[in-house]
């Protein structure tokens, strides 16, 4: 077999393409980290927001042959969902105009930025990483197995839950939404970190390229969605230009482009068949 992007073809069994993958997804995580900390400003906050978050996708993508690791996951989660509150407010801050309301917004921002960095520093998330990588490194190896095998359950399995997902386009509210939103991007990192295994990159490009805008859609429908919650915590729901970040208005549209962007992404070849 050729080497690929990630060189996963070359690996055969479970346990080495475990390795490179959470170890390239740690590794990642650790450089934009390490940014951050040197550096603490909002666009390194962001990046080493988009690597945590792949090193959860890949955690989970493993965890049938791993077992659970509930601290970890649970430590990953709490640290994803401080940099994640950083992200929302940013988003609002981009769209908000100078004002009362921006004033507002900014300075929340500038509290869950403080927050993040708190929690990022704490020993406990210190010592959780630790743990990660030293789990990592001592784990006995993987039952064996095909890795390709396992990958393509993996990513029918995430597949089969966006497509259940996707009747929330239809009749779910906006907390239904956003698990969609979450399974499609489990899905896109399954694709991302798997998708070398298999030698059909143009198809896995194809498959990409129609699940992309379905996530962005989702991505505007769940900004909306927070801005709403956003504001009312900080009790700028009727301030002026509250009205126009939460997009009451938009919704509509953008649910029927998500359900169309849905059906694109079911009616797209499957590139590890």
């Amino acid at each position: 077999m050729g080497r690929d992007r990630e060189g996963l073809l070359d690996l055969g069994g479970n346990d080495a393409v475990w390795r490179a993958v959470l170890g390239s997804c740690l590794g990642q995580y650790r450089r934009n980290e390490a940014q951050l900390l040197a550096a603490p400003i909002g666009e390194s906050l962001h990046q080493t927001r988009v690597s945590l978050r792949r090193l959860r996708s890949a955690l989970r993508l493993f965890e049938p042959l791993t077992g659970p690791q509930p601290a970890l996951t649970a430590g990953l989660r709490d640290l994803s969902g401080a940099l994640g509150a950083v992200r929302d407010l940013d988003v609002l801050l981009a769209r908000a105009k100078p004002g009362l309301l921006h004033d507002r917004l900014s300075a929340a921002r500038d509290e869950a930025f403080v927050e993040a960095m708190a929690v990022l520093r704490a020993a406990p998330t210190r010592a959780m990483l630790r743990d990660l990588s030293e789990w990592l490194v001592l784990h006995p190896p993987l039952p064996a197995g095909a890795a390709r095998v396992h990958a393509a359950r993996q990513l029918e399995r995430c597949r089969r839950k966006v497509k259940k997902a996707g009747r929330a386009l239809v009749a779910g509210d906006d907390a239904a939404r956003h698990q969609l939103r979450k399974r499609v991007k489990r899905l896109r990192h399954a694709s991302e970190l798997l998708g070398s295994l298999f030698p059909a990159a143009s198809r896995q490009a194809r498959f990409m390229a129609a699940l992309l805008p379905l996530q962005d859609v989702l991505g505007v429908l769940n900004d909306l969605a927070v801005a709403q919650a956003v504001l009312a915590r900080i009790g700028g729901s009727r301030a002026r230009g509250a009205a126009a970040l939460i997009g009451m208005a938009q919704r509509t549209a953008l649910l029927l482009k998500a359900g169309k962007a849905h059906e694109q992404v079911m009616a797209a070849p499957r590139f590890w068949r």
